[in-house]
């Protein structure tokens, strides 16, 4: 394994017991889009710091970005199957970049 690999292995698992906090109801989306996001932008600032890490640390951003917002995506619809409801994918995309960018929800 190499050390990108340990690094984005390592973030995934921080942002997995994040978003299982979450899930049970111990942080709303906003806690947990701005937990996200300061476990995310610390690892690119450390990647781009270290850049004989990795020569894109920018994919690394978004891979985890990605990871992020797909568990919380997941744990949505989750919710939606529990009360037969359905959302559109774009606005869950635009509802997790709002808050994740900004720290508040969209108004």
């Amino acid at each position: 394994m190499n050390c990108i690999d340990a690094i984005e292995g390592v973030v995934k698992k921080v942002i997995s017991d994040l978003h299982a906090m979450h899930a049970a109801g111990e942080m709303d989306d906003t806690e947990y889009a701005r937990s996200a996001r300061v476990v995310i932008e610390g690892t690119d600032s450390f990647v781009v710091d270290n850049c004989e890490i990795t020569p894109t640390p920018e994919l690394l951003k978004t891979v985890l970005f990605e990871f992020a917002r797909d568990l919380w995506k997941r744990s949505l619809e989750e919710r939606e199957a529990l009360f037969d409801t359905t959302g559109d994918e774009g606005y869950k995309n635009y509802y997790f970049d709002y808050i994740f960018r900004h720290g508040v929800y969209p108004e």
